[in-house]
């Protein structure tokens, strides 16, 4: 003990503990105070009962004997703290130069060892200034993970680590892939080693326990998440090509599993990056032989905007372009694709889609795909193909560019009847369409000549969604439903979950939230689309041609047979009844026909039609005598 902290002790001033803690602060020492960070010593004045820090913002700073004792740590000369005290200029520039010499001082100060919050907390608006810290860490990351001295962790609840001993990279990396917690985290370890093989003296036998490890792992993994465990795979592949004398066919095979789960390929190439899809691709051909293209093709729906551009490319360069077009052929005709092919069908249209892009059925499939994509509950109200649509202002005249007066006033009529576009939307498509094709100025203006009036009087569908009147109080009722019944008892559940506590762990109240955001979404669809409906009881219809409210008599031209298809309003579908609405692919399909025509219609089966002749057209409404 110091003799003047003796001095005090003998005179009872201090207690025998505090004074051996105020012994080791003396002037020229460094320390840590836990709300004032680090700081030195600058003077005593032990008889005045008070020590002289000098903290970082903070200098000169004054502090009862027993205060300092019981709150201030002693720093070594060493600590990264007490450099930062001597030099801050010179700790903060470190960081920038090299920063793994600087996480080895800092991670040596505090035990070898922090975790990722603990981490921010010592260096983060400190050392290294906050609004600088993300993009600096960032950088240093990749830095500080090459040097196989430290554990870099994948996850936050997981401790970022200096090695207590020197060990070699290659041990290092075997150790990594040990210690990962997540399937992302092994993958990356995988492709380090696939970088790094030099390291390895005998790679086949010092790493074959851990690529052996990866089947296990898979079977695990690919309940969570099939992508991330199929890349793992792909991971260990990659690395074993690399490798001589290893031997795993015993293990899980990427081609096998692919096979096995056929239903979930979509599910597992949305999920993948584009860098890992092909190889993918090469699995599905080995796992399907000659069969692999109609494979490819059946899992382009599903699998996102991404990999769609990927497949068709793949599907390209092995020759299997013509597949691939005959098959969208079938799927415009039915009207059966979804909306991510069709996009993709419109912004290849100048190079790989180009013949799907030109056939007859491509307008009413976009709006078709568009349509039942609104009306599902399970996907987003916006899409890549609604956007395409809205951004690409070349899209329009380009698909219209060959159609005849006709069709080009019948896509029109679609735009302004779908309920998919809305406001400023709906009548930028229209202003579009107008400026190029004027013949549909009518349509938009509401202007007609004496003979425009007479032709328009025998139109195929007026403006403005048609619907029943049956139909349309259905809708109100539901709309009513909603906002007096459903939202207000939301609105009770909400704030009952709200008094359960922690918000963040909260389930009812999150629950109780998302229930609340679909009923707002269902309450805006039902207000739009009620608010352009025009309610009929159909005792108008125009029974010269097939038009809303229509009786359509077909005849099978192979057997012989009639069918009655009754064309109705938009939300009328009865397929039991033979109800189309009139803007399905069928209804759509029949509008404006006139008895004696043929045409082709989609059945069930893909990549078919039927020949049909519309023999009779009458009235749906039958007026009460």
């Amino acid at each position: 003990m110091q003799e003047q902290v003796q001095t005090l002790v003998d005179a009872g001033r201090l207690e025998n503990d505090i004074g051996e803690k105020i012994s080791l602060l003396e002037p020229g020492v460094f320390c840590l105070h836990k709300s004032w960070g680090p700081g030195v010593i600058k003077e005593w004045d032990l008889f005045g009962d008070k020590i002289i820090i000098d903290f970082d913002g903070k200098p000169a700073h004054s502090m009862k004997l027993q205060f300092a004792a019981n709150s201030l740590e002693v720093l070594d000369v060493d600590h990264i703290f007490a450099k930062f005290v001597s030099d801050p200029d010179g700790t903060r520039q470190l960081a920038i130069d090299d920063p793994v010499t600087f996480a080895s001082e800092v991670l040596s100060s505090f035990g070898g060892s922090l975790f990722l919050d603990h981490w921010e907390d010592r260096v983060k608006g400190r050392i290294v200034p906050e609004v600088k810290y993300k993009s600096w860490w960032e950088s240093s990351k990749k830095k500080i993970r090459a040097d196989r001295r430290f554990v870099l962790p994948s996850k936050r609840n997981l401790p970022f680590e200096l090695r207590g001993e020197d060990v070699s990279p290659a041990d290092a990396l075997i150790s990594d892939f040990n210690e990962a917690k997540d399937v992302k985290a092994k993958i990356l370890i995988l492709e380090s080693v696939a970088k790094d093989l030099s390291s390895f003296e005998d790679p086949a036998t010092q790493l074959e326990e851990m690529l052996k490890s990866v089947s296990p792992l898979f079977i695990v993994a690919f309940r969570r998440s099939s992508s991330a465990a199929v890349e793992l795979l792909i991971a260990r592949d990659d690395l074993m090509e690399k490798i001589d004398g290893l031997d795993l066919s015993d293990g899980v095979q990427l081609s096998e599993v692919l096979k096995e789960n056929n239903s979930k390929l979509s599910e597992i190439i949305r999920g993948m990056g584009v860098g890992r899809q092909r190889q993918v691709y090469d699995a599905v051909k080995e796992a399907w032989e000659e069969n692999w293209s109609k494979e490819l093709i059946r899992c382009m729906e599903g699998s996102g905007a991404r990999a769609i551009g990927e497949i068709t490319k793949y599907l390209a360069d092995n020759n299997k372009d013509g597949e691939l077009a005959e098959h969208l052929k079938t799927g415009l005709s039915q009207r059966s694709l979804g909306f991510e092919v069709i996009a993709w069908i419109c912004k290849e249209r100048k190079g790989l889609s180009s013949e799907s892009f030109a056939h007859k059925g491509i307008s009413a499939s976009i709006i078709g795909a568009l349509e039942r994509d609104h009306l599902d509950e399970s996907t987003p109200k916006t899409n890549r193909l609604h956007d395409l649509l809205i951004d690409d202002v070349d899209l329009i005249p380009d698909l219209l560019a060959d159609s005849d007066d006709a069709e080009i006033r019948h896509f029109t009529r679609r735009i302004q009847s779908t309920p998919v576009f809305e406001g400023l939307n709906k009548n930028s498509l229209l202003a579009r369409i107008v400026k190029k094709f004027p013949v549909v100025e009518d349509l938009i203006t509401g202007e007609k000549s004496g003979n425009e009036a007479e032709s328009e009087s025998a139109s195929v569908q007026p403006s403005g969604l048609i619907v029943s009147w049956e139909s349309l109080k259905d809708r109100q009722e539901k709309l009513e439903d909603i906002i007096n019944k459903q939202i207000p008892e939301n609105s009770k559940e909400i704030g009952i979950a709200r008094e359960y506590g922690d918000l963040k762990e909260n389930f009812e109240f999150k629950a109780a939230k998302q229930q609340q955001a679909v009923l707002m979404r269902q309450k805006a669809e039902l207000e739009a689309e009620i608010s352009t409906a025009r309610g009929t009881d159909f005792s108008d219809a125009n029974i010269s041609i097939v038009s809303v409210g229509t009786v359509v008599i077909l005849e099978d031209a192979t057997s012989g047979n009639e069918e009655t298809v009754t064309v109705l309003g938009a939300w009328d579908t009865d397929t039991e009844k033979g109800i189309v609405s009139y803007l399905s692919g069928l209804g759509s399909a029949m509008l404006g026909k006139a008895e004696g025509d043929k045409l082709d219609l989609p059945t069930e089966n893909e990549g078919q039609t039927r020949s049909v002749t519309i023999k009779e057209i009458k009235a749906y409404f039958t007026p009460v005598s």
